[in-house]
């Protein structure tokens, strides 16, 4: 069995506080109990270990953890040093949310729950592609640290976000049962995200797994809609642009830290990509949110009664 949550979005819902945490040595989440308040946890490096009641949890990098309100959490294992994820909190409107418990199996029964004004979250499953939901994310926590006029901004940019990882999770139901081609290319692909580099060629992919280089080249194009060769450059832009927001590095730094031996020739890809150099992809978002290892992603929620315990 699966459980999903679905939320009513004919209002935004209603951010509460939000940010990126950066795990230090022998750390592991604290006892928390949400009364109320929905979180969402997007793992971009590393592990989590969590246990929701009495169910156990391992989330890795580019797992999206939904958790409903009403529910105790804690660690129960430390998390390897460095590991990074985002967390948001946030409410509902009044009766806008249901959990249910759907047969994992059943694609299209999950399917179904999809509707205009309605987003379906399940509790726990591996994103086919973090780069739009990224892009929200500090969409979110910058707004969420400036001052706008109206507070609506980060709800109705929040709601984006459910949007954006509820339609990830409905294109991936239709990819559960994949074919031996799309598994072969799945491993092709991590494969490749392991081992990039700046001299990675087509011919050094396909000589790895014994193919031919042609043929390789095809049946990637077929499952992807891309070449081997735009897969590597997509990587490399993508790790280009967390570097952007997440350092202070200058530009030469970065083009050479992902792998591009010519400055320009990296300034021209990332434009083509984002539309912006990448000093104007840096200077859109502001780096308030950036980020702590030195405490635990703690809001003032309402602590479990009968745990007198409190965080730091």
């Amino acid at each position: 069995m699966r459980t999903v949550t679905c939320i009513d979005i004919s209002e935004p819902v209603l951010h509460f506080s939000s940010g990126k945490f950066t795990a230090g040595p022998h750390w592991k989440h604290k006892p928390m109990y949400h009364d109320g308040n929905f979180e969402i946890i997007i793992v971009t490096k590393g592990t989590l270990y969590l246990q929701v009641d009495n169910n156990y949890y391992v989330i890795t990098a580019g797992d999206i953890f939904s958790l409903p309100p009403f529910h105790h959490l804690h660690g129960y294992k430390e998390s390897p040093e460095d590991t990074q994820y985002f967390w948001f909190h946030f409410f509902t409107q009044k009766n806008a949310m249901r959990s249910l418990h759907v047969d994992s199996h059943d694609g299209q029964s999950v399917a179904a729950l999809f509707k205009k004004n309605q987003v379906v979250l399940p509790l726990q499953y591996r994103a086919l592609s973090l780069e739009k939901i990224l892009i929200i994310i500090y969409q979110v926590l910058d707004v969420a640290k400036t001052h706008y006029f109206t507070s609506m901004s980060v709800d109705y940019l929040l709601t984006a976000l459910l949007i954006e990882i509820a339609e990830d999770f409905y294109t991936s139901l239709s990819g559960e049962n994949s074919t031996g081609a799309e598994a072969r290319i799945d491993g092709i692909k991590e494969w490749i995200r392991a081992n990039l580099s700046a001299d990675l060629k087509a011919s050094d992919v396909a000589d790895h797994f014994d193919l031919n280089p042609h043929y390789l080249v095809r049946i990637f194009k077929e499952q992807t809609s891309q070449t081997v060769i735009q897969y590597i450059n997509q990587l490399k832009l993508q790790q280009a642009a967390e570097l952007l927001l997440q350092t202070n590095f200058p530009i030469k730094r970065i083009a050479s830290t992902v792998f591009f031996s010519d400055e320009k020739r990296f300034m021209k890809a990332f434009k083509a990509r984002y539309y912006l150099t990448p000093t104007e992809f840096r200077h859109t978002y502001t780096k308030k949110f950036l980020d702590s290892s030195n405490f635990d992603p703690e809001v003032p929620l309402v602590l479990d009664p009968k745990n007198e315990q409190r965080d730091e």
